[in-house]
């Protein structure tokens, strides 16, 4: 069965905040798709009682039909649930500031940056 997914930015733009997500990133640093298999992240966010959503990434200069990049959107409010964002750093980051689990990297989204792609959400675009 078919699944929308809804786009990270604009879950920012639903949710009228900024948002904290896990890019998916491939060994070269570029995103990789949505179908990537999370299980294994989705399944340590649920013992840790982080809410998540899988969802399309985006990227300034291309629309996609189809596929395109993947990140997980993590449902913690920026300021209302810093000790879990502390906790998914810690989990995914080293103490160089590098990915400690290939392919996940933390990341924030500001709500200002989303709404300068608002224009995506119009049917006709």
């Amino acid at each position: 069965m078919a699944e929308v997914l809804e786009t990270i930015d604009g879950v920012a733009r639903r949710l009228k905040r900024d948002v904290y997500y896990l890019a998916l990133i491939d060994e070269d640093g570029d995103f990789k798709d949505i179908y990537t298999d999370v299980s294994e992240i989705t399944d340590w966010l649920d013992a840790k009682q982080i809410g998540w959503s899988l969802c399309a990434g985006f990227e300034e200069n291309k629309v996609w039909i189809e596929g395109g990049p993947g990140c997980i959107f993590l449902d913690i409010h920026p300021e209302l649930g810093p000790e879990a964002m502390e906790m998914v750093e810690a989990h995914f980051m080293n103490a160089e500031g590098e990915p400690s689990i290939p392919g996940y990297v933390p990341a924030m989204l500001r709500l200002m940056k989303a709404l300068s792609f608002v224009d995506r959400d119009d049917p006709d675009f």
